[in-house]
């Protein structure tokens, strides 16, 4: 049986290509803590190792931006808005929402390049139908959102989590922009070995 301390650098190693300070940034831990644990020089805890466990293997919500103000009509433009908003995370994964004045969620979307795909969706025509009375009705997304909110909300190697998250928000809110109400997946049972 592995001690505790091989098993914890194995999970450095191979799930932060051994780099500590990475290690580090996820887990709150100093580099010296972690050094000491990989060579063996201390043991790290039970409790020490599954939270290590956890950070590598749970998805975690972690916000890009949320209630960002999106100032439409101001002279400003739509993609160099969603820039600042998004600042830093423009080409990763996660989960995105537009916001009405009053807070209320309009639209949601799974993105694997936020702001390509953020900016794709603002600009789509809307698609609700308005009152008779309406004179002016908006023709796209962009002219009625005045909120944007951004989330990392991690990955995993056997599901699509963003997607799933996505899709439970979709069943729970029904924002009047999403034509669909994606699909969640099963849990997974893994397999009994015999």
């Amino acid at each position: 049986m592995a001690d505790r301390s091989s098993v914890f650098s194995y999970l450095v190693d191979t799930y932060y290509e051994g780099n500590t300070s990475k290690v580090a940034e996820a887990t709150g831990y100093t580099k010296k803590q972690i050094d000491e644990w990989r060579s063996g020089k201390r043991q790290p805890q039970k409790d020490t190792l599954e939270y290590f466990i956890h950070c590598i293997f749970t998805p975690e919500f972690k916000v890009i931006v949320e209630y960002g103000e999106f100032r439409q009509g101001q002279g400003e433009h739509v993609l160099t808005q969603l820039k600042v908003l998004l600042k830093g995370h423009e080409e990763r994964s996660g989960i995105y929402a537009f916001y009405d004045s009053m807070g209320n969620l309009l639209y949601i979307g799974k993105a694997t390049k936020l702001l390509q795909e953020a900016y794709a969706a603002i600009n789509r025509e809307v698609h609700v139908r308005f009152p008779a009375g309406v004179k002016t009705k908006p023709e796209k997304r962009h002219e009625i959102i005045r909120y944007v909110s951004a989330y990392d909300v991690g990955t995993s190697n056997w599901i699509d989590y963003p997607k799933h998250v996505e899709s439970l928000i979709l069943r729970i809110s029904k924002p009047v922009l999403n034509k669909n109400i994606g699909s969640l997946e099963k849990a997974y049972i893994a397999p009994q070995e015999s």
